[in-house]
């Protein structure tokens, strides 16, 4: 980084200050103007050129003041006038200019004070120092207003002290978020524990389920071979009443008191084997609802096993389980089944609790890196702005702002010269026409000569060689001017495909890369440290 110094020496190139005083200039820089031609009005005041007329011819001259403010008396026009100039070493150089041209033309401070009889109607010009600043009089007056002596080394100082304040505060401010994103970066890492944590314990919820249903369908299985078993009997048992029935039956030919006897007790027989029929009918439509609430059972558990780790999914499938336990709590008939469901009643309440806490604690973290992530953008747009500023500080670096989507005009120019075989003059003029044509059609989002690629069995997006205006763009003016174009449209779709427009980006031009925060601040201590050994080297001189 090269040190900027102000310095100031005459049309002979012969320097102005010494080793031991230096001259004092009036600051913010001022030029004073003398005779200035003036003439008496109809109201008898003195009225002279405007101050705005005055600039404008300035202006012209190339001195480029930021105003120019006559000096007024209780007379009128005072035939002085102060011209003010911006405060940078700009500024300084054009105040210093504006001195010399009036110096060289006969008409500096030595010559207007010469004395009244040695002068002619043209206006006198030089730069304010201490003597006017301490001038009296109406002039003195308007050059101490606002204004401060200092001396050249005086603002150097000043400026370099500013400069290593901004660096140092930017230093500051740049530390304070990378720490803010390493600690967000270890909640990070905290979460991801957590989720696998989680995950593990889903799974041995997965396995301690899987195990209790195949219980309870071993049970439902030996509940069902109860229920064949006993219609069984039950058959055998009421085969054995019509037996005895019958025989009971061939004997009322012998006894007419018995028969009535008989019929009497068949009667009932019949009514308890139909009451014994119905009941067994029961018996097996239950049978046969449990077997397809047991079917439908199985159905439900294979569509668990396939989407148990999606939340939603087994949600959805636990209401459904829970109307499912009423039928099964109905046929239960042992203990067994009684604690099988509470246990099912509890694994869903733990698994709702840990998906409700999981859930909270995904979008916590979310929340935080999405604003750390805000403030690592807005800490890299102050630091490219601060490499715009101060593009004099850190020339010679590898970390630079390019601008992305930025066409090249020589590529243009010689493609240009080489197809019309043209002078200099007309080329550069075509080639500025056509580089504006294709900067509009980068900018353009309803342009996109890009294709899909999925041969390598991955898909990205590629530049399409059929698109006819990059053939024409080709075959018209050859493979750099095409290339060109190419970079600049792809830097456009990378970093700002919505906008269409050309954005800034810190770029490490060593590796070709994006550069990263840590480079640049890198880059930016750097500044400091030279910044502050320079301040030192000066102070033992």
């Amino acid at each position: 980084m090269e040190k900027q110094e102000f310095s100031v020496g005459d049309s002979s190139g012969e320097t102005k200050k010494s080793e031991c005083t230096e001259e004092k200039f009036v600051w913010p820089w001022v030029g004073l103007v003398a005779n200035i031609q003036t003439e008496v009005d109809k109201t008898g005041r003195r009225v002279g050129r405007s101050g705005s007329t005055f600039r404008d011819e300035l202006i012209e001259k190339g001195f480029d003041p930021t105003r120019v403010q006559p000096i007024w008396n209780f007379k009128g026009h005072s035939g002085f006038a102060l011209v003010e100039f911006t405060r940078d070493i700009k500024g300084f150089e054009n105040a210093m200019n504006f001195e010399r041209s009036y110096k060289s033309d006969g008409h500096g401070k030595k010559d207007w004070e010469k004395g009244v009889h040695l002068r002619d109607d043209k206006p006198y010009g030089w730069v304010a120092r201490e003597e006017d600043y301490n001038r009296g009089g109406i002039v003195g007056k308007n050059v101490k207003k606002k204004r401060d002596l200092k001396t050249l080394s005086q603002l150097q100082e000043e400026e370099e002290r500013k400069m290593v304040q901004l660096v140092e505060s930017m230093s500051q401010s740049i530390e304070m978020k990378i720490i803010s994103k390493q600690e967000l970066e270890h909640k990070v890492d905290e979460t991801s524990r957590v989720l696998e944590s989680v995950e593990l314990h889903n799974y041995q919820l997965n396995e301690t389920y899987k195990q209790e249903v195949e219980k309870m369908h071993t049970n439902l299985q030996g509940l069902y071979q109860q229920i064949l078993a006993g219609h069984d009997k039950s058959m055998s048992d009421l085969e054995t009443e019509r037996e005895k029935l019958e025989n009971r039956a061939r004997q009322i030919y012998i006894n007419e008191a018995e028969m009535e006897k008989s019929r009497l007790e068949i009667e009932m027989n019949q009514k308890a084997m139909m009451e014994q029929n119905e009941a067994n009918m029961e018996a097996m439509k239950l049978a046969e609802k449990h077997q397809k609430e047991k079917e439908k059972l199985h159905e439900k558990i294979m569509e668990m096993e396939a989407k148990l780790n999606e939340t939603q999914e087994l949600e959805l499938e636990i209401e459904k389980l829970k109307g499912s336990t009423n039928v099964m709590k109905h046929m239960a008939g042992s203990d067994g089944d009684g604690e099988l469901m509470e246990k099912m009643v509890k694994t869903q309440m733990e698994l709702e609790a840990r998906e409700t806490a999981l859930h909270d604690k995904i979008m916590a973290v979310t929340q935080k890196e999405r604003m750390a992530n805000d403030e690592y953008q807005e800490a890299r747009k102050e630091m490219i702005q601060f490499w715009k500023e101060n593009e004099d500080l850190v020339s010679g670096e590898e970390i630079r702002v390019k601008t992305m989507g930025h066409l090249d005009t020589k590529p243009f120019v010689v493609a240009v010269k080489k197809k019309l075989r043209c002078s200099e003059a007309r080329a550069g003029l075509k080639a500025m026409e056509l580089c504006s044509f294709w900067e509009g059609q980068i900018g353009n989002v309803h342009w996109h000569p890009f294709k899909v690629d999925e041969s390598d069995g991955i898909a990205k997006l590629v530049v399409d060689k059929n698109d006819l205006k990059l053939v024409k763009l080709k075959s018209d003016y050859g493979e750099e001017l095409y290339n060109e174009v190419v970079r600049a449209k792809v830097e456009i779709v990378e970093y700002n495909p919505s906008g269409g427009y050309v954005v800034s980006e810190m770029w490490n031009l060593e590796k070709n890369r994006k550069a990263t925060m840590e480079e640049g601040t890198d880059v930016m201590l750097k500044m400091r440290k030279k910044l502050v050994a320079m301040k030192n080297k000066r102070k033992r001189r």
